[in-house]
């Protein structure tokens, strides 16, 4: 029986692909799969029509990308990409040729492994693709559907409008970070990628906890979002978390109103003037921090023989947790954080 263990060192590869933009008039794929006496050929289709082919010469870890120009009339199709195997080999365990599908771009449409389907004799076959698209045999074939309008439409759609989508992510328990975000967000993941979007990542809660615990809590929801789309592949110009205190505004049960709302946007780029640094600047922090009227303050740093230094003034780990929570947020919002004066 065959088995998709053999692209486990593909995964990470996988995901890092998925910002890859084609220019329009061009489809883009990435491909890796199993080796043996010669590597997997392969036969890709928009609409039935054969765009392009060629052979995996190194599937393994790394994949091989494929570009290949196509009419302006097949990108404006509704029609599906497809992918097949067209050497199919297997002897056994170790003897063997397959295909996975790592990412591919048709125009600007960036598409993951989530976006394909296995089909073999028009019959989806529930495969992990959680690391590539595997097509195992020639009489399966990777599918991935057009988007209404066209894989044309989204070439020429504006990065502004393209950045207008959002989607919303449910099922938190209650104090719970955790809730199932793949089919929600993957296609922001799409998106972000093909436009260079920044995002917006609101958490909420219900109204039973208190207005502070759940600030941190939202944050934190909204922080748990955020790692699953940089684990998904998607990298933002900007991403702003934003807490708030516990809210009803979705509706009467407690359940509908602990959620996280994402919403792409289309950042416009600001010059951050460089950071002076003086001689000493853990000195000048320390004096700034003394004359700051500060109610709390975490100090992280390296000791000069290279240990960690760590020391809050606030014992209760909760509100350690939160400061570290908020000033990751604002560094991976781009705020001016760092060096003394700010």
């Amino acid at each position: 029986m065959r088995s998709g263990a053999f692209f486990c060192s593909v995964a990470v590869f996988a995901l890092s692909l998925a910002g890859y933009s084609a220019r329009a008039g061009e489809i883009s794929v990435t491909l890796s799969g199993t080796a043996f006496e010669g590597g997997p050929a392969f036969e890709m289709a928009l609409g039935g029509t054969v765009v392009g082919s060629g052979t995996v010469e190194n599937p393994v870890p790394e994949g091989q990308t494929f570009t290949f120009a196509v009419g302006d009339d097949l990108l404006a199709s509704q029609g599906d990409l497809t992918l097949r195997l067209t050497n199919d080999y297997f002897a056994g365990e170790g003897q063997d040729r397959s295909l996975a599908v790592l990412s591919a771009t048709v125009g600007a449409t960036g598409l993951t492994p989530a976006d394909f389907n296995i089909v073999a004799e028009g019959t989806i076959i529930e495969r992990d693709n959680s690391i590539g698209a595997l097509v195992w045999s020639e009489n399966e074939t990777a599918v991935a559907n057009a988007p209404p309008g066209g894989w044309q439409a989204s070439t020429e759609q504006s990065a502004g409008d393209a950045c207008s989508a959002s989607a919303d992510v449910i099922g938190f328990a209650t104090d719970s970070t955790a809730a199932d975000v793949g089919e929600a967000l993957s296609s922001l993941v799409s998106a972000a990628a093909a436009n260079n979007c920044s995002v917006t990542i609101t958490g909420y809660a219900d109204v039973s906890g208190s207005e502070l615990g759940n600030l941190r809590l939202t944050a934190a929801r909204a922080s748990a979002v955020l790692d699953d789309l940089l684990v998904a592949g998607a990298r933002f110009p900007a991403a702003n978390i934003v807490p708030t205190p516990g809210t009803n505004q979705f509706g009467a049960e407690a359940a509908d109103n602990r959620r996280v709302t994402v919403q792409l946007w289309s950042p416009t780029p600001v010059a951050q003037p460089a950071a002076v640094l003086p001689d000493n600047p853990v000195s000048q922090l320390a004096g700034e921090a003394q004359g700051a009227d500060l109610a709390h303050i975490l100090v992280l740093g390296w000791r000069n023989d290279g240990t960690l230094y760590v020391r809050s003034s606030n014992t209760d780990p909760k509100e350690v947790l939160w400061l570290l929570e908020q000033a990751k947020a604002r560094l991976i919002a781009g705020e001016p954080v760092l060096g003394p004066g700010h």
